[in-house]
């Protein structure tokens, strides 16, 4: 097994161990959209949310999955505007579909 081998097993070994962390993360920004169309996002949950993403945008950054990062950093920085707007609900909701897809695609999921 050449060195690269080892890198990549490594990576997808970290991957697998971080998954489930990350699909919390994922659950968190989805209940504060899903509260958002409610009307009923909290302050609370809207932080949870905006931390879960500046994590995923730190972490996916680590695996590679670079557009991905990005995505979530956008997701980070929708959700602690002062201001919303329906723009702003359709470009979190487009940003975190493409951040979610990421890591779907990375896990092996269609």
């Amino acid at each position: 097994m050449t060195t690269a081998d080892k890198l990549n097993k490594r990576l997808d070994d970290l991957w697998a161990k971080f998954l489930p962390q990350m699909h919390s993360r994922i659950g968190t920004i989805q209940r504060a959209i899903d509260a958002w169309h409610d009307n009923t996002l909290s302050m609370y949950l809207r932080k949870e949310a905006a931390d879960a993403a500046h994590k995923l945008a730190g972490s996916l950054g680590t695996f590679g999955l670079t557009p991905a990062s990005d995505d979530a950093a956008e997701v980070e920085r929708l959700l602690r505007a002062e201001f919303y707007s329906d723009e702003f609900r359709a470009l979190l909701e487009q940003h975190f579909a493409q951040l979610k897809q990421a890591i779907d695609s990375r896990s092996g999921k269609p």
